[in-house]
């Protein structure tokens, strides 16, 4: 898998999980950031989503992201002792993360570690 790719894949899981939640105003946070790996040996992508959160039902919302996470194969836990928050590893991505709160509802992870290195996806991302 080349970079972009795992950047991409990153991108398009936590992009789709927000969208199976009736949660309107989802935004990027910024743009995915490139990350060093594997001892400086690898790259790794971190990417984060975050809308306004809904009156709902929080407790419902953080049970589809676990269900739909273990879909893909990703050992997952959910920790309610304050405002429901789902953690995840393996599968598509090295981990993500959903929050539901205060004060927004969030998904933020890091793409697995591929071959590659840092300053030149840097510097192709924002040189040119």
């Amino acid at each position: 898998m080349t970079p972009h790719e795992a950047r991409d894949q990153l991108v398009a899981t936590i992009e789709e999980t927000g969208a199976l939640l009736d949660v309107p105003g989802w935004e990027r946070a910024s743009a995915p950031t490139i990350q060093d790996c594997d001892g400086g040996n690898g790259v790794k992508y971190g990417y984060s989503y975050s809308s306004p959160p809904p009156d709902g039902d929080h407790l419902a919302d953080a049970n589809t992201v676990a269900d739909h996470w273990k879909s893909l194969g990703m050992t997952v836990r959910i920790d309610t002792s304050n405002d429901p928050v789902v953690y995840a590893e393996g599968g598509p991505v090295e981990g993500l993360s959903f929050g539901t709160g205060p004060g927004n509802y969030y998904i933020a992870g890091s793409s697995l570690c591929v071959p590659g290195n840092a300053d030149d996806l840097v510097d192709e991302e924002y040189n040119g």
